[in-house]
């Protein structure tokens, strides 16, 4: 496409998700429904209804409708309904998708609102105007091209012709518009349309000239807001993502129950990836504790809190069978009435366990996988390097400078928890782990154990040990206890 025949035309439609329907009691007025709840418009002019019922077939030019409408407010005669209709627009700007498209009629670039706060009046910047794409952005495929997408952003952009995604590329670093148009080819005056378009959804930031952020070459002598932008700072784009798409409110991405899942996939036939093809013959079946015993030696709830701490026990003695077997089943055990002793969103328990025991106890060196429903261990044949791995890593991250007695790693069977909650289901993960760790802690701390919740685990060395694909069941968290070597142990 060479610059003499790029040509920009404005179209305007409203979301997939809009309807609309006029009142036929009330010549003039119309009702808008959107995700959002129904907005009724007093119009006044029959323009009105007529753009609105068009812009739900999809992108249409509104100067069909009110001749020379996006170049101003027309002839003094005809200006209530321009104004009319720019103030409907207005009130809907939370649902009115913004696209541009080529001469031919292909589209180019589109802006649609996903969230309820969302505004869109773009500006067309100078021909030196500094932008840089913002460091939250994220490019993905979508269904007709590159989607932008920003976490900050009230808009998603969808990129639909090639010189749309090569025109973001340029703002990988600073750029003027002026130097974007002449790297395409381009003409500056609709290339700084687009820019202008990018920078009001919120994918480019405008950069301020200051020369105290200047590199030794110019090219860094522009400062952006959110680079310096202090509640920004301690958050990775990453982390920014998940923690906005895992609440609803600022995007239009489904968040929340999808409904039973099948039996099929509630018993994890699905693909694969799992390790459940464990010794029978070797199973071994963990002792339940007395709870009579076990009242009359607790401590009470509020004493166990108020002692609970990460403990690093570098000279720590092995778990007993009585111990670990005690340990698990008052931590993560089906009870008898159904559910475990921690909290799972809808009662999904993704959570499995794996036991990376040091030896030198009642069990030998090695890792085992713990069955919640019938209480047992299954050893797992993994090589001696990789048990050496799990616990000198563990080891590392916990601050200790000898092995811990019993490291448990937590995977997530990711969908039982994703089929059942959409947007959720990571997030909802790791707090479950949160709630499994808290409730080793509790009950190691009563046992008069060594508990310590650790940062994070090797995802490779997890996936290699246990014999998992991880994108089925990922390593999510990690807990090492042992037993204290004084007469503490056991108390």
């Amino acid at each position: 496409m060479n610059s003499a025949t790029l040509s920009l035309k404005p179209l305007w439609s409203l979301r997939e998700d809009c309807g609309f329907r006029p009142l036929p009691d009330d010549p003039g007025a119309c009702v808008v429904s959107t995700p959002w709840g129904e907005i009724r418009l007093d119009a006044g002019t029959p323009a009105v209804g007529r753009a609105l019922e068009r812009m739900t077939y999809g992108p249409v030019s509104l100067d069909n409708v009110l001749p020379g409408f996006t170049e101003g407010p027309g002839p003094a005669g005809e200006r209530p309904q321009y104004d009319a209709l720019d103030a409907a627009l207005g009130r809907l700007q939370h649902v009115v998708v913004r696209t541009l498209a080529l001469a031919e009629g292909t589209h180019h670039l589109t802006v649609v609102p996903i969230a309820r706060r969302a505004r869109f009046t773009p500006g067309r910047p100078d021909a030196d105007a500094v932008h840089r794409l913002s460091r939250f952005v994220t490019l993905r495929a979508g269904a007709e091209g590159w989607v932008a997408e920003s976490p900050l952003a009230a808009h998603r952009v969808l990129l639909h012709t090639p010189q749309a995604g090569w025109l973001v590329g340029c703002y990988a670093r600073p750029t003027t518009v002026r130097e974007a148009a002449r790297m395409l080819g381009l003409p500056v005056e609709e290339t700084a349309l687009v820019v202008g378009y990018l920078e009001t959804a919120g994918m480019l930031v405008p950069g301020v000239p200051q020369v105290a952020f200047g590199g030794a070459d110019g090219s860094s002598s522009f400062a952006f807001a959110e680079d310096h932008d202090i509640p920004l700072e301690p958050w990775s784009p990453r982390e920014l993502l998940v923690h906005q798409r895992s609440r609803p409110g600022a995007h239009d991405e489904p968040v929340g129950r999808t409904g039973e899942l099948d039996d099929e996939m509630d018993n994890d036939i699905d693909g694969g990836g799992y390790a459940d093809s464990f010794d029978g013959d070797t199973v071994i079946a963990l002792p339940v504790p007395d709870s009579v015993r076990v009242s009359a030696r607790e401590p009470g709830l509020s004493e166990v809190l108020a002692a609970r701490r990460s403990e690093r026990v570098d000279d720590g003695m092995p778990l007993t069978l009585d111990q670990l077997g005690e340990l698990l089943h008052r931590s993560a055990a089906d009870r008898p009435a159904g559910g475990r002793p921690y909290p799972s969103l809808g009662a999904r328990y993704p959570l499995e366990l794996y036991l990376t025991v040091a030896g030198g106890g009642d069990l030998k060196r090695g890792v085992y996988h713990y069955d919640p429903h019938g209480h047992l261990l299954s050893p797992l044949d993994t090589a001696p390097e990789s048990v050496d791995g799990l616990l000198g890593d563990a080891a590392a991250h916990a601050g200790m400078s000898q092995e811990p007695s019993v490291l448990i790693s937590m995977t997530a069977r990711y969908r039982r928890m994703a089929g059942s909650y959409r947007g959720t289901a990571y997030s909802a993960l790791l707090k479950e782990v949160g709630a499994l760790q808290q409730t080793l802690y509790l009950v190691a701390t009563a046992m008069g154990l060594g508990p310590c919740a650790l940062a994070f685990g090797d995802t490779e060395t997890v996936a290699r040990a246990f014999g998992l694909d991880w994108r089925a069941e990922p390593g999510v968290g990690e807990f090492v206890v042992s037993a204290f070597p004084g007469p503490e142990s056991g108390r």
